[in-house]
């Protein structure tokens, strides 16, 4: 049975993007998909002539809303949803055409199913693999795995209670993810790339990266909501963070022997030479 799948893409004056989102929805071999893109209080004209337009196409809707970020307008497009199962895209990133049609099988599989996700590429500013690690509980514990364009079921979460709309920093799926495993679910990967993410100079997650105090202060709070959900993988966490931590010391080991190595060359008078040389001529 073709379950209908609304697809859910929050908009913030991104008209240089958008159309290559919605084709890429648009073009899936899915028989039944909708597709709602929420204005999140765009200012750009652009942007609103652009959804001006799509708001005439066959399965798409357009809702407006306040600048509130990307949990709210989700959950104000998801609250609204016709579907039985839920796929976010931004949009400025991009889908495969067979993404859905690969992905709802597997949640019709298994009551117990409630993420479905895939391998991703980069690409922008930056293109290649998106390397996020295979999945299991220990590593979810200590980084988020999952990116938000992942497919689940409406039902969990009107059971979750949505999205976390106070996280306007880029880890509001890693915060529902965990929300979704507390309630039981398993998660399954494709092990096909069939979705791209589009890496842009600045956005919100390189700038929570750049902001050191504040991701700290984040991991904090997703810790304190999800406290029952650590404290019951308490060991496979504790090993996880072990491993993550000799992982650290490794890398900061290579680059000392990386900054003596380059030291020991600067001490080199021929060395030195040619750099004092290169300085002056830039």
């Amino acid at each position: 049975m073709n379950e209908l799948v609304s697809v859910i893409m929050p908009c913030y004056n991104d008209s240089k993007y958008l159309k290559e989102a919605v084709d890429s929805v648009l073009g899936q071999s899915y028989p039944n998909v909708e597709l709602i893109i929420i204005d999140d209080g765009s200012d750009d004209a652009a942007t609103l002539a652009d959804l001006k337009e799509l708001a005439k196409k066959d399965n798409v809707r357009v809702l407006f809303a306040d600048h509130g970020g990307p949990s709210a307008a989700r959950n104000f497009g998801i609250a609204q949803a016709s579907g039985t199962y839920i796929l976010p895209v931004d949009s400025d990133d991009k889908i495969a055409p067979d993404y859905i049609a690969k992905a709802v099988p597997v949640l019709q599989s298994d009551d117990n199913i409630g993420i479905v996700y895939c391998r991703a590429e980069l690409f922008g500013e930056r293109s290649g693999p998106w390397d996020l690690g295979d999945f299991s509980m220990a590593q979810m514990l200590v980084r988020n795995q999952i990116f938000v364009s992942a497919l689940f079921r409406k039902a969990d979460w009107q059971a979750v209670g949505g999205f976390a709309e106070q996280y306007k920093s880029g880890i509001e799926d890693y915060d529902f993810w965990l929300s979704i495993l507390e309630l039981g679910r398993s998660v399954v990967r494709l092990e096909e790339v069939l979705f791209f993410y589009r890496i842009k100079p600045v956005s919100r997650t390189t700038k929570l990266t750049d902001d050191q105090s504040q991701a700290e202060q984040m991991t904090k709070e997703i810790y304190s909501r999800h406290k029952a959900l650590y404290e019951k993988h308490s060991a496979e966490y504790i090993e996880a963070l072990r491993q993550e931590i000799s992982r650290l010391e490794a890398e900061n080991n290579a680059l000392r022997k990386s900054l003596s190595f380059i030291s020991k060359l600067n001490k080199n008078p021929i060395i030195h030479k040619l750099s004092v040389w290169i300085k002056g001529k830039m």
